[in-house]
């Protein structure tokens, strides 16, 4: 399934599935002058402003926000404002045929994880692993990344190189396959479920923020245990913001990868910069891709956008 590129003047739509958002804050009015600066208009959805506890309302009014996003003509491309908590509350309960009639960019990244991969497994919508409302409103954002996300709107996405001078190879080689993944503790937390992240043939993104290495631990042994790592065809580790130990006695994350992930024999590379800090390259979910670990590079090899 294709979407329709966004031309100028067109609108944007904010909402939030998950957390509640502070609309207040400095980081909206950053947000604002990116969007009108790059010739969008916005729309916010009733979740921007409601509050239900640390939830951007009930689950029902999250629902229904989301779904009549995309049932408005008027909105080009869904961008979610906050991640958090609150996606997994409600991803057995949207109607997924309203999403695959009415596809749209949808973009968003750490607990909107599971919504990117559900929309691709469940409404074969290929989604945005990509900056959140807030995340483009931060004061310390990059030119890299605000360049990345104007050419993901403007630019055909057959044929992107994605690269940077972070990025090591940990086992080399070049493989192809359809680019799922997202947040380590999202990832993990579906196993089990109908809405686990289908692993086979598959190039898997992973990233974390805040997670102490013993935890991380914990969740590589789960996707170990489960079968997944087998599965892979590659693997691509983003940014693992504030995931140090104090101890140096202590595994890192580096370690670790290499502990649970070299052995498998498959391309991988890490230091990709995506995730919970800059710069933010952003990654498209559900689409064919090529990992090259020998060049350190991804190359997408499907269109995302329907002809002009």
């Amino acid at each position: 399934m294709k979407v329709k590129r966004l031309l100028k003047g067109d609108t944007i739509y904010f909402l939030c599935p998950s957390f509640k958002c502070q609309m207040e804050s400095q980081r909206i009015k950053n947000l604002e002058n990116i969007i009108h600066n790059l010739g969008y208009k916005i729309k916010y959805g009733k979740t921007c402003f409601l509050s239900n506890g640390y939830l951007a309302g009930t689950d029902g009014e999250r629902i229904k926000d989301l779904e009549d996003a995309f049932l408005d003509n008027e909105v080009k491309a869904i961008i979610c404002l906050k991640g958090g908590y609150g996606a997994s509350r409600i991803v057995d309960k949207l109607n997924y045929q309203i999403i695959k009639k009415n596809p749209k960019i949808f973009m968003g990244f750490s607990d909107i994880t599971v919504l990117l991969n559900a929309f691709y497994q469940k409404a074969n919508l290929p989604t945005i692993h990509g900056e959140m409302g807030i995340f483009l409103g931060r004061n310390d954002i990059d030119q890299d990344s605000i360049d990345d996300f104007k050419d993901l709107l403007e630019m055909p996405m057959k044929n992107r190189v994605l690269t940077h001078p972070s990025i090591k190879a940990l086992s080399e080689g070049v493989t192809q396959g359809v680019l799922v993944g997202g947040n380590l503790s999202l990832i993990t937390n579906l196993i089990g479920t109908p809405y686990d992240i289908d692993f086979n043939n598959k190039i898997v993104f992973i990233e974390e923020v805040d997670e102490a290495p013993y935890r991380i631990d914990r969740m590589f042994a789960q996707l170990r245990l489960s079968g997944k790592l087998e599965q892979a065809k590659g693997f691509i580790f983003g940014h693992f913001t504030n995931c140090v130990s104090e101890s140096q006695e202590h595994q890192q994350v580096t370690e670790l990868i290499s502990e649970y992930f070299i052995k498998l024999n498959k391309p991988i590379i890490i230091n990709f910069p995506s995730g919970h800090e800059f710069p933010f390259l952003n990654l498209p979910i559900g689409l064919q891709v090529e990992l090259d670990a020998n060049a350190k590079i991804i190359k997408i090899i499907e269109e995302y956008y329907e002809k002009d």
